[in-house]
């Protein structure tokens, strides 16, 4: 029986990428899933819920054509066609990533992983059990829905946001509990579909991970558009099963049952597998990623990036994993992306840091698009001129993060921004307009 240099338990976006990585660096490696690859990320999380996304978001630019001389009338959504689409995509995406695991050599392991002892792994399958050693071990397992105390979840009535993915009908009314980041943007999506839209929060603030400017400026469209949002309650059990339809999005839960950790000593901190800054558990030679730790940023591409610093990691020189630069999306409409430290949510004293603020309707492209609600907000040290932490709300600003995210890395200053010299007409000019006026403003 081979030794595996690394052998890594889940195929998400994170086990994924550290598979082929291994391969790259020359190492042997086997990659174990007990379902299909992609993990939640690919098959019930991110790319469905977007598919979905930017079928009702085209819905409501259509339902608003007349703000853009066009006329269009009986636009509507069929549940069974959004569902297609979005499984087509998922079909897709998928035939590639076991494409990719072919060409690269990586031992693709059909079935459960669970823990005989330290370096080895017993897997299980319908047709056999198989029993693998490895120097390395990888544990990407992910995360699952959690559901409501004392309310299970049904598929039909009280849905988890994997249950959403099937819809059969457009239901008229929804309670959405929980107001994080799944809750608002399944909250856009039925709007957008003409449901009735409830969120609860027990937060002060939705989608509280971000900075509080964002988070209110977000709620007060939302509310304009019609989705009602009730901050600082509770839910009770007997709201729920009232409920035409409740969507249950309080949260996801570590998928560590089954995985016999503690027959290769491996700690456990709150229900999440515990990690060190380079990733590595209580047991050496065993690490972790993802939303299975106590470190998870809940992000796919978070994932994707510990599982590359992992595997590096084992060739040297060993770096700590450094999340200062990852960003975050939101896909609400519109939506939300933010990276580095935040203002006001413990991360920097104010006094630490100066900001700016554009509003997006000072660019033309803005106003073309139809576009022109929110703004974009940069931090900067007012001491060295470096970017500290940029957050914004707006049309498409998931994709103008990316270039946040890179100057936050390497540590440019305003002015190294101001001086970039952004296309006219694009929502890109925004990042150059931004770091222009706080380059003014700390005189740097």
């Amino acid at each position: 029986m081979p030794i595996y240099d690394l052998a890594v338990i889940g195929a998400g976006p994170g086990g994924f990428e550290a598979a082929l990585r291994a391969r790259e660096l020359g190492y042997s490696a086997a990659l174990i899933e007990k379902s299909d690859p992609g993990g939640v990320c690919l098959n019930t999380g991110c790319i469905p819920t977007k598919a979905f996304l930017a079928s009702s978001r085209l819905l409501g630019r259509i339902r608003n054509a007349r703000l853009y001389g066009l006329l269009a009338s009986d636009v509507s959504a069929e549940p069974s066609a959004l569902v297609a689409r979005k499984n087509q995509i998922v079909a897709t995406l998928r035939k590639g990533m076991l494409q990719a695991i072919q060409k690269s050599g990586v031992e693709w392991v059909s079935g459960s992983a669970s823990f005989a002892g330290p370096g080895r792994l017993l897997v299980r399958s319908n047709e056999s059990q198989r029993e693998i050693e490895a120097k390395n071990i990888l544990i990407a397992a992910g995360a699952a829905p959690t559901p409501f105390p004392g309310v299970p979840f049904d598929g039909k009535k009280v849905l988890s946001s994997t249950d959403v993915l099937e819809l059969k009908t457009v239901p008229g009314q929804i309670l959405i509990v929980g107001g994080g980041v799944i809750g608002v943007e399944f909250a856009s999506f039925f709007n957008a579909l003409g449901t009735e839209v409830t969120v609860v929060e027990m937060l002060d603030r939705i989608i509280a991970t971000e900075e509080e400017e964002i988070s209110r400026r977000l709620e007060s469209i939302l509310t304009r558009k019609g989705i009602k949002i009730r901050t600082g309650e509770k839910v009770t059990r007997e709201e729920i099963l009232k409920a035409d339809t409740a969507l249950i999005a309080v949260g996801r839960t570590p998928n560590i049952g089954g995985l016999g950790l503690e027959k290769a000593g491996v700690k456990v901190d709150r229900g999440a597998i515990a990690v060190d800054e380079f990733l590595e558990t209580s047991t050496p030679g065993i690490f972790a990623i993802g939303d299975v730790t106590n470190r998870t940023t809940g992000l796919a591409h978070g994932a994707s990036a510990e599982g590359l610093r992992v595997v590096d990691n084992l060739k040297g020189p060993k770096l700590k994993m450094d999340t200062r630069a990852i960003p975050s999306a939101i896909y609400t409409d519109p939506e939300v992306a933010g990276v580095g430290l935040k203002e006001g949510g413990g991360e920097v004293r104010p006094e630490e840091t100066v900001s700016c603020k554009v509003l997006f309707s000072s660019l033309g492209k803005a106003h073309v698009e139809g576009e022109p609600e929110g703004f974009l907000k940069m931090a900067a040290s007012p001491k060295t001129g470096k970017i500290v932490s940029v957050s914004a709300l707006g049309a498409h600003v998931t994709e103008l993060i990316g270039e946040a995210a890179l100057a936050i890395r390497l540590g440019l200053t305003v002015k190294d921004l101001a001086e970039t010299v952004h296309p006219h007409p694009t929502e890109s000019e925004i990042l150059q307009k931004v770091a222009q006026e706080l380059a003014k403003k700390i005189n740097f």
